[in-house]
């Protein structure tokens, strides 16, 4: 039984040895075909070609053909007028790459914060105690504003209320002498004689 196990064994190591060998000799080959097309040779790069992860092409037997090519293709590709260095040539466009996947984040952050925001019904910055009491001072301030404003309108009615009495006072003094008047001329006696 344990000639069994050793045989699976040695087939799974045998197994896994075909599998790094064809890895690695699929990154050779796509660092080839990346310096005949002068494609701009990093990491990221030849492992998302050939299918394997970056950290297999970051070991030291074929990170050493990466920075060969990249030092090949530096010198004798078109590119090297835009990259004096060949080495931080790949190191620039991996920046590039995460500064706008940064850049994208950043955006996407912003834009949650904005919903959580509005899902709280509150404003994210200004939440602080100090804001909070500038807030509540405010409030205060226009409190007093409005019972001094609803003070002076109460004062004012009742000035106004004062003087509505004594016009109906002197109105209804004017009433009863047109009355009495009205009553002086509309009697017969006086009538009669201005008939003569």
């Amino acid at each position: 039984m344990s000639t069994r196990a050793g045989s699976k064994t040695s087939a799974m190591v045998q197994q896994r040895k075909k599998d790094s060998k064809t890895k690695r000799q699929a990154v050779l080959a796509t660092i080839d075909a990346m310096q005949r097309t002068n494609t701009p040779i990093t990491v990221a790069d030849i492992a998302r070609r050939a299918g394997v992860s970056p950290w297999l092409v970051r070991q030291p037997p074929l990170l050493e053909h990466v920075r060969k090519a990249q030092s090949g293709h530096a010198v004798g590709g078109s590119t090297a007028e835009q990259t004096p260095n060949p080495t931080t040539g790949p190191l620039l466009v991996e920046r590039d790459l995460l500064r706008k996947e940064n850049q994208r984040l950043r955006h996407e952050l912003q834009r949650h914060q904005r919903r959580v925001s509005e899902l709280l019904g509150d404003q994210i910055e200004g939440t602080d105690a100090h804001s909070q009491s500038v807030k509540v001072q405010e409030l205060i301030d226009q409190n007093t504003i409005l019972s001094r404003q609803a003070s002076d309108a109460s004062q004012e009615l009742r000035q106004l209320k004062q003087k509505v009495e004594g016009l109906s006072a002197d109105l209804e003094a004017a009433h009863k002498v047109n009355r009495s008047l009205m009553t002086e001329l509309n009697r017969p006696e006086r009538a009669t004689p201005s008939g003569k």
